[in-house]
């Protein structure tokens, strides 16, 4: 279990692992239950970060920085995903194109957009004056074990990364990836339920209109699951 949760967290995040034998991606696939446990470090790490940078910047400020810290624990590994994503999914191309825009490095008009919108809705609920240090905490929670949840049975093709790891997918990894990453929310409440129910309802909907775009689930749509779910985490932290 110990590899396991190393595993995920050097996938992760930036604290990579020196592993022996080095895991593949059929392996990271089956360790996929300690997804949320990975996030969880990094939910403390912005809780810790969170509780000193207020002290000494004004607030948006230190949301900037907050959701900067947050960036670089991920390497902006789901961030890439995203904004590939929106610069193929939109487009009225066969699916095969498609599938190039999404393996072109270059960030095209509704990618930047769509990174931007992410990023500013993101400061702006860390910047809130009442934001709950719970949700912050839950966010990469959730996130991470969405991506195990509704990744599980996704079509996909070939034998790439994303295609290995979905077929190292068991239903051990999903049960615990779905226990770690959402019983925690119940300690938040309403706001934790009605977070869980809109994560999981807005990465299903993707899945099903990539699946319906591309005709299948790569890596990039997987780290869009993340992102997605993590900002309706964070929105219903700002439910009145």
């Amino acid at each position: 279990m110990l590899r396991e949760f190393e595993i995920a967290l050097g996938f992760l995040t930036i604290f990579k692992s020196r592993l022996e034998p080095v895991p593949d991606m059929a392996e990271v696939g089956k360790s996929a239950w300690a997804f949320p446990l990975a996030g969880g470090v990094i939910g403390l790490l912005l809780v810790i970060a969170h509780l000193i940078i207020a002290d000494h910047f004004p607030a948006v400020i230190s949301a900037i920085l907050v959701v900067g810290l947050w960036v670089v624990l991920t390497g902006g590994l789901h961030l890439d995903g995203w904004t590939d994503c929106w610069d193929a999914l939109p487009a009225s191309v066969p699916s095969e194109r498609r599938f190039e825009i999404l393996k072109d490095s270059r960030l095209g008009a509704f990618g930047a957009l769509a990174l931007i919108l992410l990023l500013a809705l993101k400061v702006a609920v860390v910047a809130q004056a009442d934001l709950s240090l719970l949700m912050l905490f839950l966010a990469p929670v959730i996130g991470r074990g969405m991506m195990v949840v509704v990744g599980y049975g996704a079509r996909h093709r070939g034998q790439g990364m994303a295609a290995l790891f979905l077929t190292g997918l068991d239903n051990r990894s999903v049960r615990w990836a779905c226990i770690l990453g959402f019983a925690p929310a119940l300690l938040a409440g309403w706001k934790g339920f009605l977070a869980v129910a809109g994560a999981y309802l807005a990465a299903l909907w993707f899945r099903r209109f990539t699946e319906r775009r591309l005709e299948s689930v790569n890596g990039d749509v997987l780290g869009s699951f993340c992102e997605l779910s993590e900002l309706v985490v964070l929105l219903a932290a700002c439910l009145k």
